[in-house]
């Protein structure tokens, strides 16, 4: 048995985000909350979520249970609710119910047997910047109609994204005392599909800002958290590989 309440604004958030890399998620709910983990088909992206219990407005659950769910369905339910409700959710056999104010609605769910969920791969880099997230979309919209990727250069003296294309280029440049916190001794260069980022950073919505690590063509990892209740925030991890440069 599932019961749930949380916002319509988390759970937009959350369901915004999985579909910029999946059209079907499997979520893994226990007694210290919800987590899912999703991969897009190419192996390119990856998004891991984490959501205490705490986040939640009401949380029951008869010990570990999977939730299987087409994300396009669970959008076409947010779209009925304002985004200041909350939604309660339960888990009733195969059918997940949604109350949304005057609204009642269920959906029907997938066979989880059949979504893998992908490990989280061993990804680190001592290297690193927390920069604002509207300074990091800033340079992300300069680039997009200039080339489909874009090279992150961090030094000990800031963190640039760079694009060109043959008749155009774009770059950011955030100096050090623009970034947030950062720990870098030299100088290292990584490019990423742009596609990806830009539909990352628009689905990223309340965040403030992003922990930014990579090495020299290496999967870049961003970390960050949703910021609609402060006491209990959800922990998010972006993973994209690297594009190699020619």
């Amino acid at each position: 048995m599932i019961r749930l309440n949380l916002s319509v604004k988390n759970l937009k958030e959350i369901t915004d985000l999985l579909s910029t890399i999946v059209s079907e998620a499997k979520f893994r709910v226990d007694d210290s909350g919800m987590n899912v983990t999703a991969v897009d088909p190419a192996h390119v992206a990856m998004i891991r979520l984490e959501v205490p219990k705490e986040a939640f407005v009401e949380f029951h659950t008869d010990g570990q249970e999977e939730i299987a769910l087409d994300i396009d369905r669970l959008k076409s339910v947010i779209r009925l609710a304002s985004s200041s409700e909350n939604v309660g959710i339960t888990k009733d056999g195969e059918k997940l119910k949604f109350e949304l104010g005057t609204i009642n609605k269920s959906i029907s769910l997938l066979d989880p047997s059949t979504i893998v969920t992908p490990k989280i791969p061993n990804i680190t880099s001592e290297y690193y910047a927390v920069v604002r997230k509207s300074d990091f979309e800033r340079g992300l919209r300069a680039a997009e109609d200039i080339s489909d990727s874009i090279r992150f250069t961090l030094s000990p003296e800031g963190f640039k994204a760079y694009s060109h294309s043959e008749s155009e280029e774009s770059e950011m440049i955030l100096p050090k005392d623009m970034i947030t916190d950062m720990s870098c001794n030299t100088t290292i260069k990584s490019s990423y599909p742009l596609e990806y980022l830009l539909k990352f950073i628009k689905a990223v919505s309340s965040t403030d800002s992003l922990k930014l690590s990579f090495r020299d063509d290496y999967p870049l990892s961003v970390e960050f958290y949703l910021d609609q209740n402060p006491d209990a925030k959800i922990k998010g991890l972006f993973l994209l590989a690297p594009r190699m440069e020619q």
